[in-house]
């Protein structure tokens, strides 16, 4: 009897469309937060209070979305570190209804930001440990640094996910895998970052599941709007707003099984969408 060749390619298609994530298909999960980039906006156009359009007009969705536990701005919330600045973003940020932290960026650092905010700081939430860093000059040094190794130390053996969140982009350089993602602005860059020298060595020998989320990224069409990257147990996540055209946030829905699940939103419309499922990015 002739067998259909149809009948073997329908089974392997089927197998392997199975074994894919669509970031469409609703999962069960025990928790959700946001994490937001570069929440001012454009940089070229004349500096504007409060935080970029696109954002504010997502605030309902936000809100309105299942288990969502707090939210992440990634760094350059502000235009300018001023208190008129911080005022008109502050004022927005509090139509949040969920607990907002903030990893400074260049444009927030100064003294009214110190007065408001922690420079750094790590809390646990669902046996996940989330810690939040100040990477003034794309480096982890002295206390800060100090205060890492201490944290996960004393805790990465007690929790599941490790969750980092910094302003620059610290694994990036110029000569890595990383080199064609544009980030904002180039001449912010030292010349050099001490992440794979000094901080990933701390990482590398855990066990743990580590994302760094970061959010340099997406302030003009120009620069690259997000990227993703896994090796190993360390995940790279960064992402940004301000070009108008991708400005996007990214929801990770953690399961009850401790896996998170990372759904970028495209927020340039009234409802924000799935844009695509962010773990199946390639790097250019």
């Amino acid at each position: 009897m002739k067998v259909n060749s149809f009948y073997p390619i329908l089974l392997f298609t089927l197998i392997l469309s199975s074994c894919r994530k669509d970031p469409k298909i609703e999962i069960a999960y025990e928790y959700a937060f946001f994490v937001a980039g570069h929440t001012y906006g454009s940089p070229l156009v004349s500096p504007q209070h409060g935080l970029h359009y696109s954002f504010v007009n997502s605030i309902p969705f936000i809100n309105n979305y299942k288990k969502m536990n707090f939210g992440v701005l990634t760094g350059d919330v502000v235009n300018q570190p001023t208190q008129q600045f911080w005022d008109s973003a502050r004022a927005q940020i509090n139509k949040l209804t969920i607990p907002i932290h903030i990893a400074a960026g260049n444009h927030d650092r100064g003294t009214v930001f110190e007065s408001l905010y922690q420079p750094y700081y790590s809390y646990e939430l669902q046996g996940d440990l989330f810690i939040i860093l100040n990477t003034n000059g794309w480096k982890i040094i002295n206390e800060q640094k100090d205060f890492l190794e201490e944290t996960i130390k004393t805790r990465a053996q007690f929790v599941n996910n490790i969750y980092i969140f910094t302003h620059e982009l610290i694994w990036w350089t110029p000569t890595n895998i990383f080199k064609n993602i544009k980030v904002n602005y180039l001449p912010n860059y030292p010349g050099n970052t001490n992440y794979w020298e000094e901080i990933y060595p701390i990482l590398d020998t855990l066990n743990n599941n580590i994302t760094f989320f970061a959010g340099d990224l997406g302030a003009t069409d120009q620069v690259t709007p997000y990227m993703y990257y896994k090796e190993k147990n360390i995940t790279y996540i960064a992402n940004g707003m301000g070009n108008g055209g991708k400005d996007n946030i990214i929801i990770i829905e953690v399961d009850f099984d401790g896996n998170p699940h990372y759904k970028l939103y495209g927020i340039n419309s009234s409802n924000p969408y799935i844009i695509e499922n962010l773990e199946s990015y390639i790097l250019p």
